[in-house]
This record gives structure tokens, C-alpha cells and sequence, in this order.
């Protein structure tokens, strides 16, 4: 049977279609991890600006409590408030770089999908050349 046959040139074009179908979908796989990775950080983002707003509540409530006590913010009670707006801050600083641990995650595993299926489209252009021209 020739190459040229209606038959191989069919399975030619199959395979070819399939070898660009498997290099869109690495492509695809990589933006998708991109745009999960900005959504992730937007969303950081508002939970660090709604703890944020929640810890300086409780620190005003804290200081508003202690000068309707009378207790003075000096010595032990200020180094209290101060420890606990610090351990707040950590925490803050612990959500930032947790969400920006998990974005980078996710950019880098579709990176990785994205050369994963594009190896395999690589596979698959050389079975259907080698296939159109073995027959």
C-alpha cells in the first residue's frame, strides 16, 4: 500500500491532529496553573486583609479594656499587648508566604503538565511518522 493511500493519509492527519491536540492541552494545563496561582494570591490577600482587620479589633478591644480597668499600658500588661500584636503580625506573615508557597505550587506543576503533554505530543508525531512511513 502506498503512503499516499487514502487510508494513511487519514491516519497521518489523525495523528497529526492528535499531536497538536496534546500540545494545546500542555499549554492549557499551563495557563490554568498561572490563573489558579493569581486567584490563590488574590484570595491571600482578602483573608490577610480581613485577619488583619479582625487582630486590630481585638488589640483595640484589648487596650480599650484594660484603660476602662484602669490598668495602665505599662510593664507587664504593654509587654503582653505587645507580644500579642507581634505573634498577630506572624501570623500574618505565615498566611503571606503559605499562599505564596502554594501558588508557586501550582505555576510549577502546570509547568509540568504542560512539558509532560508536550513530550507526549513529541511521541506521538514520531509513532504516526514512522507509522505513515513503515506502511
Amino acid at each position: 500500500m502506498s503512503i499516499w493511500s487514502a487510508d494513511n493519509l487519514f491516519k497521518l492527519g489523525a495523528g497529526l491532529y492528535s499531536v497538536k491536540q496534546q500540545y494545546d492541552a500542555g499549554r492549557d494545563a499551563e495557563k490554568a496553573g498561572r490563573r489558579n496561582a493569581a486567584r490563590l494570591e488574590a484570595e491571600t490577600e482578602e483573608t490577610k486583609r480581613r485577619t488583619r482587620r479582625e487582630q486590630r479589633k481585638r488589640q483595640s478591644s484589648l487596650r480599650a479594656r484594660a484603660a476602662a480597668s484602669g490598668i495602665k499600658l505599662s510593664g507587664s500588661t504593654k509587654t503582653f499587648l505587645d507580644d500579642y500584636v507581634e505573634e498577630d503580625e506572624r501570623q500574618l506573615s505565615w498566611l503571606e508566604e503559605s499562599g505564596k508557597s502554594q501558588a508557586s505550587i501550582l505555576r510549577k506543576q502546570g509547568k509540568e503538565e504542560r512539558r509532560n503533554a508536550q513530550y507526549g505530543s513529541y511521541g506521538t508525531f514520531l509513532r504516526t511518522a514512522g507509522s505513515w512511513l513503515g506502511s
